[in-house]
């Protein structure tokens, strides 16, 4: 059997191995199974073992417990531990709206259009200058994106954009804008 650890992870394991062990037998026979759910148990242990997996790895995360500097020094002072967690670099962009957006297509020169929305909606109308790469395609076509020029990507609303802007920013982009609002706020020329 599994000793559940001290700590909320130890508490959640030992619950869920108690509610597994009632859900398979019946209440006061010793082991005896029920007929119908003997199936259901077999998926039951599955979930118990993929539990203790996810409890391994998540109470097992990693992170480090660093004393305080006074801890150190003064064993007298009773300070809590700090708990650093692994950092995790983030991707970066920037949302702007209808107004920000036609700036800095006017503005700069380098400025790569990204439309990332489908052929047929490019084909109802899109800002000037923009060039088409459908967001199902943007990872296979990204070679087409020069890394050291800034980057505006724009869809319909700004969901699709949004999800675009972040896989660019991952992926070494380091000046990216999302047009938050998309084509349907955009108050200016339009070409078909």
């Amino acid at each position: 059997m599994i000793e559940a650890k001290s700590g909320s992870c130890g508490i959640i394991l030992s619950s869920i191995f108690c509610y597994l062990y009632r859900v398979g037998h019946i209440s006061n026979r010793l082991n005896q199974e029920v007929d119908e759910l003997s199936s259901l148990r077999k998926y039951l242990v599955v979930a118990a073992i993929i539990v203790s997996i996810a409890y391994v790895v998540g109470c097992s995360s990693g992170q480090t417990v660093v004393p305080d500097q006074d801890v150190l020094q003064n064993p007298s002072v009773s300070q809590p531990s700090q708990t650093v967690p692994q950092a995790q670099p983030q991707a970066a962009y920037q949302n702007v709206d209808a107004a920000k957006a036609k700036e800095l297509i006017d503005s700069d020169k380098n400025l790569q259009l990204i439309d990332v929305r489908e052929e047929y909606e490019f084909a109802e109308g899109y800002i000037p200058g923009a060039k088409l790469i459908p967001i199902d395609q943007l990872t296979s076509r990204m070679n087409e994106i020069d890394k050291n020029k800034p980057v505006l990507v724009y869809c319909a609303v700004g969901s699709r954009s949004a999800s675009a802007a972040e896989v660019l920013a991952q992926s070494g982009y380091t000046n990216v804008y999302n047009f938050a609002t998309g084509i349907s706020s955009w108050p200016y020329e339009t070409q078909k």
